[in-house]
């Protein structure tokens, strides 16, 4: 009883956080207008249920999930009376977003095939449901983030970020997957208990999934990382992607089951460097 008084403190903390970063910024004229923050997109419930927490990770919420000529449709909660219980009206739009008309071309392409290897979906028809959050900032933009000014990236990720930790922390993931620029490892700021090395790498092909621990306040997560190209793990067939989250599986269980290529350890990956830096040679192999 204790832990869901606490858990929902954290919640409405949070939440009020993301709200005033919004409204302390909704009037740049890169922000999408009318939009909202998105703390994540998910069914939450059903993601502090599952045997295995995992929460996927990219840069911001797209401008497509608050189309014309209807911006809210995909958060249909939020167009009710915001008077009345506003938090629980915001969460129901967040647990709801995959049930209702998700932005599929991007999900299903990116991350669903590897969630599947892993008996999990964002759609929650799977033993584990995912969270998808976002490391840089919560609020969508137009144009997408890789074509921002640096002034407005750093306006935006100066908190988004920091505000990012915080979710996690509140999340408490046991897997943590992030396919991004390898610019935007730099931004992770968990206490690593293990440094990053290459647990799996694809056949006939310079594709490598790297992975480290890090500490959470109330557990270790396992962060995996592979590169992106236009979307996240864009290289990769859905048929890979199912493999490698299998392999994921397998590692967060402590299978004991044989699989399939070894682990590598690339000599790039040294303790001294930068996150940002371990994974140079691995954008360069576009």
């Amino acid at each position: 009883m204790i832990f869901i008084v606490t858990q929902q403190a954290v919640q409405t903390e949070l939440i009020k956080k993301y709200w005033n970063m919004f409204e302390s910024k909704k009037e740049r004229t890169y922000l999408v207008n009318p939009s909202m923050p998105i703390m994540y997109f998910g069914n939450s419930k059903k993601y502090f249920d599952s045997p295995i927490r995992i929460i996927t990770v990219g840069l911001n919420p797209s401008r497509r999930d608050f189309p014309d000529p209807d911006p809210f449709q995909r958060f249909q909660s939020m167009k009710q009376d915001h008077h009345y219980q506003f938090n629980q009206q915001y969460i129901t739009a967040l647990d709801q977003y995959f049930d209702k008309d998700p932005y599929k071309a991007w999900y299903d392409q990116s991350f669903e095939p590897l969630l599947n290897g892993l008996h999990a979906s964002f759609y929650g028809n799977k033993e584990n449901t995912v969270l998808h959050t976002d490391i840089c900032s919560p609020l969508a933009t137009n144009p997408t983030w890789d074509s921002l000014t640096k002034e407005a990236k750093k306006d935006l990720q100066t908190e988004g970020v920091q505000l990012w930790h915080e979710l996690v922390e509140y999340l408490q993931p046991d897997v943590i997957l992030i396919s991004v620029a390898g610019e935007h490892l730099a931004k992770l700021q968990f206490k690593t208990v293990s440094d990053w090395e290459t647990i799996y790498t694809l056949p006939n092909q310079r594709y490598l999934i790297n992975s480290k621990k890090v500490q959470l306040a109330h557990k270790t997560a396992s962060i995996y990382f592979g590169r992106a190209a236009e979307m996240p793990f864009g290289l990769v067939s859905p048929e890979n992607k199912e493999k490698m989250g299998k392999h994921i599986k397998a590692l967060t269980e402590k299978s004991d089951q044989p699989i399939d290529l070894k682990p590598f350890l690339h000599s790039a990956i040294k303790s001294e460097h930068h996150d940002a830096e371990y994974f140079r040679w691995n954008q360069e192999a576009n």
